[in-house]
């Protein structure tokens, strides 16, 4: 569908506004986090494929899921795949390489794979060589429990989220606060005191120019909308000429 705008109509930081709008629309089916399971048994694939999508939706996280059936399989994918894979669970006992040896090699050159490794297998005579993959975790089927395994994959859900936040620090008076980017709603710009507007109704004032924090946060995701404003561009929820709201309603402006 085209939707054709006249801009006469429009005042000119709307249309700005609406452009940095479709152009985030357009790239959400690429921010979703991306895990992978290797196991060459098709129940426990299902099944761990299965758990990992619920306990994402409860964490509100968008996921991709792969599944391979041998270490060589995995490792083909990953060296010919330029998104990268957030978290791997893999099997040890699978015909061809065995799991350790795949994350023997995912760790080394060529891949330098970065991801978090959980170890899901029939057998914990392995777990002393986890350590050598730098493994985030080891679940032995039928033995570690549900709430067990439920927690070591929402923690590695939760640590990848973290590798994926960026910070910006912030200095004000007499104190220093390091505030994750995603968080952050507007900035509001009073001479030289900006005031950042970020998580629940939480504020922090420091000095800069708007000229500096331009260079900072736009291309992070934000928009300069007024001579008093740069708002993040995915927290938007509604906008006209006059107001615009995000997706929290306590912050309007």
């Amino acid at each position: 569908m085209f939707l054709f705008i006249i801009e006469s109509q429009l005042d000119k930081n709307i249309l700005r506004l609406y452009t940095h709008l479709v152009w985030v629309t357009l790239c959400k089916g690429d921010q979703s986090m991306r895990i992978a399971l290797c196991d060459d048994n098709e129940q426990d694939l299902n099944y761990y494929s299965d758990l990992i999508y619920t306990l994402a939706k409860e964490k509100n996280i968008a996921i991709e899921v792969v599944r391979f059936k041998t270490g060589e399989q995995a490792l083909f994918h990953i060296s010919n795949n330029e998104k990268p894979i957030d978290i791997l669970l893999l099997d040890i006992h699978m015909p061809g390489i065995n799991g350790i040896e795949t994350g023997l090699k995912l760790r080394q050159a060529p891949f330098h794979f970065h991801g978090e490794i959980v170890f899901v297998t029939v057998s914990s005579d392995y777990a002393i060589d986890a350590f050598d993959v730098q493994a985030f975790h080891y679940i032995v089927k039928g033995i570690t429990s549900t709430e067990k395994t439920n927690a070591i994959l929402t923690n590695a859900l939760n640590k990848a989220v973290e590798k994926e936040q960026e910070f910006i620090l912030l200095k004000g008076i007499g104190e220093y606060r390091n505030i994750p980017i995603q968080s952050i709603y507007y900035f509001e710009v009073f001479q030289r005191i900006i005031t950042v507007h970020y998580d629940n109704n939480e504020q922090f004032e420091f000095y800069s120019s708007i000229g500096k924090l331009e260079i900072t946060v736009l291309p992070k995701g934000f928009l300069r909308i007024h001579r008093s404003y740069i708002v993040s561009v995915p927290q938007i929820k509604t906008f006209n000429s006059t107001s615009l709201t995000f997706q929290t309603p306590e912050n309007v402006i």
